[in-house]
């Protein structure tokens, strides 16, 4: 594994990650994580712990640079298509898991949906910009 290429890519990874999501909570979920919040107060925390959070985007965006090089993702337009669906599947995947056992806390259907796609969009930045990071390091 080429350290140096994963961690270039990584790091890309994180910080286009970071913007667009900095970006999807100033837009949508602030206000909807703040509702939910009010509305279950000690249950969901808003803000959210962000030493905790980023820990686990750093970890995450990693292992995405990692399966993104060896799925041979390259270029803007594979990476970004690549993002799209992986992360939209992810995060279907975690709503509707959070959905069927905290239904009271997680079941709005209209947020999951709204969701979805959003993450399809910052996933596919985020995709697009490793794609291009891990295309400049083909031999």
């Amino acid at each position: 594994m080429d350290i140096k290429k994963i961690g270039i890519t990584g790091v890309i990874g994180f910080v286009s990650m970071a913007v667009m999501g900095g970006i999807n909570t100033a837009l949508y979920y602030q206000k909807h994580m703040t509702g939910v919040a009010d509305k279950f107060p000690g249950i969901v925390q808003f803000p959210p712990d962000v030493a905790s959070a980023m820990i686990g985007m750093v970890v995450y965006v990693f292992v995405m640079a990692i399966i993104y090089d060896k799925m041979g993702v390259s270029g803007l337009e594979n990476g970004a298509i690549t993002g799209a669906w992986f992360g939209s599947a992810k995060w279907f995947f975690f709503n509707t898991q959070m959905a069927a056992i905290m239904p009271e806390v997680w079941g709005d259907w209209n947020y999951i949906a709204i969701d979805i796609v959003l993450t399809a969009v910052m996933y596919g930045v985020s995709g697009a910009a490793m794609g291009w990071s891990l295309e400049r390091f083909k031999s």
